[in-house]
């Protein structure tokens, strides 16, 4: 017989498990399998829609199931027991604990799902100047013929180099250097898990520091991140450090401690500037606040020890600028773009009508302010699920209190204020990349929002139903959430994977492969399409046993490979209808199988040498 304590959860437990075989059957019925069609980075996709949908409707239900079932199970002195161990584990142990699993996890999620390739064109530039900074170099000369070797996201325009900043390449040069540039966000993710269980020690007690762990490692967003080589985690991984960095100015006001936060503040703005202002700026205010406290000359000893970091930094910013744009205060996005309506446009991902032609601000071709908050808007919507992957995913976000609270809210509010320029809330491969960094406030704002869920349920006497809440909300995305978005993710990698397999496969060394942008067709994936839209880069000394070069037309290609590479061979790359890539020797190339991939202009090659 069952006991009666047991009986009481079948219920609820065959509802939960009811709710998702109903889900399952949607997706198979409607959409033969768990597939997202997935491809925009502004207005959600239509089966993103339904998802969010069904799971709204049957997630919330699964998620009262579960919690229900398990307060009926567990009974109040196993909870308090529970409690307790929670509260007495060791710091030590969750310091260890949350670095590794928060290394271990993208790791993971490397290995099975992403096949360790690329989910964005992005990718590929910030491992280019990666390779350059690794080799203490800011950029190469462009190479001879240099429309051969024009790819998204890079400058060509007789200096070679990427367009974006340098702090994320920085750190990602280290890996590099030791051939594990796959390494490098993983340790930077467990880093971060470290750093917020220490954050919410220090605010609520380490209890709750574990608490910010498990929310850390349960956000899809963060941990497919992590295991990209997007620079999304590096921030995410300086400014939580900056914060406790803040936090240890009221135990520690050594002035070693205002030089780290200046650093880190800085390591951030040299990765993504618009976050390091957003997210960064309340921070400093919190810093300063602090500083001021002091008084006297310890006061203007830290904003001096801030200053001889912060200063040298700026410089060497505007110095980078100089070197490799031509200008200090033009960045690599403003030289992108100039190369870009120099060059016609060609081999880039954007047109005409996405700039704002002689402006600073190139993106802001639409100045209104309904439209800046409606994207807003928007990206929020995305994140609330993408966040965590479970119904309401900023629920307890509104349940915080307290003045950390205040102070991450304020985060929250700098950080969309200083995003209201941007042009989209970025890719849907796994979320909206643009607002990555969001998940610091927001899982310190829901660990103490959890907290005062804890607090209420105990004084009406419900405390036994508030940990089976998480558990509901986990076991949502697990069953819910993931499975469509992990089952996409993994075809479109298969996509993106297939013609460099052919060629790491089919392809001898010492050759050149000629391919057109698309070359990777998304075949198995559809309808989903991923951003992954041109050629592998090559290194910047062009070393490589195979390198990847653009199709602009046969005779051009032929003409390359007699000027440029003489002693390589030539090969076309194509995929066929079928999603084979067929590989074709260049001689054999004719001009109705391959047609021209750009229009050539006046001065684009030299003669052909007699």
């Amino acid at each position: 017989m069952i006991p009666p304590r047991y009986r009481a959860s079948l219920i609820p437990l065959a509802a939960a498990g009811a709710c998702v075989l109903a889900y399952w059957a949607f997706w198979e019925s409607q959409f033969d399998g768990f597939l997202l069609n997935l491809g925009t980075i502004n207005f959600p996709t239509s089966r993103w829609l339904a998802l969010a949908a069904i799971l709204a409707f049957l997630g919330s239900p699964l998620v009262a199931f579960v919690t229900l079932a398990g307060g009926r199970l567990v009974r109040g002195e196993q909870l308090e027991a529970w409690r307790s161990a929670w509260r007495a584990y060791p710091d030590r142990r969750s310091v260890l604990l949350a670095g590794v699993l928060g290394t271990l996890v993208p790791l993971a999620i490397q290995a099975s799902v992403l096949g360790y390739t690329p989910v964005t064109d992005d990718e590929a530039s910030y491992q280019f100047a990666a390779e350059l900074l690794s080799s203490f170099r800011l950029y190469v000369a462009s190479p001879p013929m240099k429309l051969f070797f024009d790819n998204g996201f890079l400058i060509n325009d007789g200096k070679m180099y990427s367009q974006y900043f340098l702090g994320w390449p920085f750190l990602l040069a280290f890996g590099v250097k030791v051939g594990l540039p796959w390494l490098v966000n993983p340790v930077l993710s467990g880093a971060t898990a470290v750093g917020l269980f220490l954050i919410a020690r220090n605010w609520w007690g380490s209890a709750w520091g574990r608490v910010a762990v498990v929310l850390y490692l349960v956000s899809p967003l963060t941990m497919i991140g992590a295991a990209t080589l997007m620079s999304h985690t590096a921030a995410i991984f300086a400014l939580t450090w900056m914060l406790h960095a803040v936090q240890r100015l009221d135990v520690r006001g050594g002035l070693g401690v205002s030089a780290w936060v200046s650093f880190l503040f800085c390591l951030a703005f040299w990765t993504r500037p618009a976050v390091a202002v957003g997210l960064g700026a309340p921070f400093l205010v919190m810093w300063a606040l602090r500083v001021w406290r002091q008084g006297g000359a310890a006061r203007w000893g830290h904003v001096g020890a801030f200053a001889l970091i912060a200063l040298p930094l700026a410089g060497l910013f505007l110095l980078a600028n100089q070197e490799m744009t031509g200008s200090p205060w033009m960045t690599g996005y403003h030289a992108g773009v100039r190369y870009a309506q120099q060059n016609a446009y060609r081999f880039v991902s954007f047109g005409p009508s996405q700039v704002k032609s002689d402006s600073f601000l190139y993106f802001l071709t639409d100045t209104s302010a309904t439209l800046a908050a409606g994207r807003m808007v928007l990206a929020l919507f995305r994140l609330n699920l993408d966040s965590f992957g479970w119904p309401l995913g900023f629920i307890f976000v509104f349940l915080a209190r307290g003045i950390p609270a205040r102070w991450l809210a304020a985060a929250v509010l700098s950080f969309c204020v200083a995003h209201l320029p941007v042009a989209d809330p970025g890719v849907d491969t796994f979320g909206p990349v643009h607002y990555s960094e969001l998940m610091l406030p927001l899982v310190l704002l829901s660990t103490v929002g959890l907290r005062t869920l804890w607090q209420w349920a105990e004084e009406v006497g419900f405390i036994r139903f508030v940990p089976f809440v998480i558990v509901g909300l986990v076991v949502a995305s697990a069953t819910m959430y993931l499975p469509p978005r992990i089952h996409t993710l993994r075809r479109l990698m298969t996509d993106v994977r297939r013609p460099r397999l052919a060629v790491e496969r089919r392809v001898p060394d010492n050759s050149v492969v000629f391919v057109r942008p698309g070359f990777a067709p998304p075949c198995t994936s559809a309808p989903a399409n991923h951003f992954v839209f041109f050629r592998p880069n090559n290194g910047p000394d062009l070393d490589a046993p195979v390198l990847w070069v653009n199709h602009i037309n046969v005779e051009r290609d032929r003409q390359f490979m007699r000027t440029v590479f003489p002693q390589r061979s030539g090969f076309m790359l194509v995929v066929n209808r079928q999603c084979q890539p067929q590989i074709v020797p260049l001689e054999e190339a004719t001009a109705a199988a391959f047609p021209p991939s750009v229009p050539e202009r006046p001065g684009d090659f030299p003669e052909d040498s007699p």
